[in-house]
């Protein structure tokens, strides 16, 4: 017998969602909320910034976004957790959308009480929890929930770029990791990657060489590369050999990847890796910085290195953390002023830490404070990736 959702709304988005069409799920995940006793509700995406909530369902005339800083939406957003919004005679609930710890928006759920019964949230909350994963299942057939997430147009480097990147965030038991790149709207060069199976955590940082389309395109090849290396079983010194012959045979006029990747070993906290050309990770234990890991850099990717790469190595103890990142970073000020550096990079890195943020609420402190002091107008592609050695239970 085939239930309802005032039957069990969780089994009936279930059984609804195989021949879902993706422009539906707004309405069908409204009408599971409404079995619930929701009297309104609202679905807003992220939008790439990483600033505003825009609105999915239902659709509104112009603009309909919510800043992420200042507001309830942009708590409940930031932290991963539902906040509640108090309305006359009334609460609202907004409930991150989480596939599993990557945030992709919020939830606006209207219930019809001062003060719902913890109960009641917890059934708005699954029912939420299944609308993300609902989401990302269907985002595969449609450019509606992309659409939406956009402030404004596109370039095609960074079309081409955000295509190939990883959740935001993932975090399990023994590792956490999180990753951002910026701008938003027109990177070129950069990109980041991980993978996480039963052997451990595999991490990549990319810059490529030049700001255009052709730079997007020498990324792409790369992080490609090392993907293909990686699931063909090939170890750091084979994987940056076939990248660095790759690149060179297609194209001799010395284009070239900055890199770093590398294997972390939960279980014993070791983390390998090759600097190809790249900056060194900073080593963060607590919430202090205690300085750049040491690093043998090899050449950069695709300039054809003629030795055997150094494999480098740090041991991090449980609640050890590491931070990658490219040039963009410290390079990045407005036009003919002060650039952010490697001392401010750190400064903003331990302070946002003190505030015990999430990972990936960790990196959009940090890239908007990189944002902010360029005056909003990145001359650079700025890349951040936080990977941590977690203490399990």
């Amino acid at each position: 017998m085939r239930v309802g959702p005032e039957d069990d709304p969780v089994a009936w988005l279930i059984d609804t969602s195989h021949l879902l069409p993706p422009h539906e799920l707004g309405p069908v995940v409204a009408r599971a909320l409404a079995a619930c006793g929701a009297t309104d509700v609202a679905l807003h995406l992220i939008d790439h910034d990483e600033r505003r909530l825009n609105r999915l369902w239902p659709p509104a005339a112009g603009s309909a976004s919510i800043e992420v800083d200042g507001t309830v939406a942009g708590a409940a957003y930031a932290a991963g957790r539902t906040r509640a919004e108090a309305l006359e005679g009334a609460a609202r609930q907004w409930v991150p959308l989480l596939d599993g710890t990557a945030r992709l928006g919020v939830v606006a759920v209207d219930l019809p009480a001062p003060s719902p019964h913890p109960a009641l949230v917890a059934q708005v909350e699954r029912v939420v929890a299944l609308a993300a994963e609902l989401l990302v299942a269907k985002e595969q057939y449609t450019d509606d929930f992309e659409v939406a997430r956009r402030c404004r147009p596109m370039t095609l480097a960074a079309e081409l770029q955000r295509s190939n990147l990883p959740p935001d965030a993932l975090v399990t038991p023994a590792v956490a990791v999180a990753g951002i790149l910026q701008p938003a709207y027109a990177v070129a060069g950069d990109s980041f990657d991980y993978a996480l199976g039963a052997a451990g955590l595999d991490v990549a940082v990319l810059d490529s060489v030049g700001h255009d389309l052709a730079s997007a395109l020498v990324s792409h090849l790369v992080q490609g590369s090392l993907r293909n290396s990686r699931r063909r079983g090939l170890d750091l010194v084979e994987s940056y050999e076939v990248a660095d012959a790759t690149l060179a045979s297609m194209y001799p006029d010395h284009r070239f990847a900055t890199a770093a990747f590398g294997h972390l070993d939960p279980a014993t906290g070791s983390f390998r890796w090759v600097s190809a050309g790249h900056p060194a990770p900073l080593v963060v234990r607590g919430n202090e910085v205690t300085g750049e890991a040491s690093t043998v850099a090899t050449m950069p990717i695709g300039l054809r290195h003629t030795g055997v790469p150094a494999v480098n190595q740090v041991d991090l103890a449980p609640g050890d953390s590491l931070v990658l990142y490219t040039d963009g970073v410290t390079e990045g000020g407005a036009r003919g002023g002060e650039r952010f550096g490697l001392e401010r990079f750190v400064d903003v890195l331990e302070r946002v830490l003190d505030e015990a943020v999430p990972p990936a609420e960790v990196l959009r402190r940090l890239g908007h404070a990189v944002l902010a002091h360029s005056a909003y107008e990145l001359h650079d592609d700025t890349t951040i990736v936080l990977v941590q050695r977690r203490r399990q239970p």
